[in-house]
């Protein structure tokens, strides 16, 4: 796994929910796996017009923040998420209930 690319949140800059940055992907495996920064999936991003094997970080072990990770087994539990389904995640910066900065996630299927 240390050749696949990560994918890295800090490059996504949006701090608005009505203009989210907007990456798509398909469903290369369903199992996560754990690295001892974050809980991970492999996953294909299309760039231009190729799809290319990436790592999607769900949620990093320093962070409470774990929607992603909830977002990605719910999404296998109700069949939306299988190999080869192609998602668009949707991300931006928004603030917590204690208005400090926490990274928002929706996935369209």
């Amino acid at each position: 796994m240390d050749e696949i690319p990560y994918i890295k949140y800090g490059s996504f800059r949006s701090n608005e929910k009505t203009k989210p940055d907007i990456v798509e992907f398909k469903v290369k495996e369903l199992d996560t796996f754990d690295t001892d920064f974050s809980t991970n999936v492999v996953v294909l991003q299309k760039s231009d017009k190729e799809w290319n094997e990436v790592i999607l970080p769900l949620k990093s072990h320093d962070s409470v923040n774990e929607s992603l990770l909830r977002l990605w087994r719910r999404g296998i539990t109700d069949k939306l998420i299988t190999p080869g389904k192609e998602f668009v995640l949707k991300t931006w910066l928004g603030l917590s209930k204690n208005q400090r900065p926490i990274r928002r996630f929706e996935l369209v299927f």
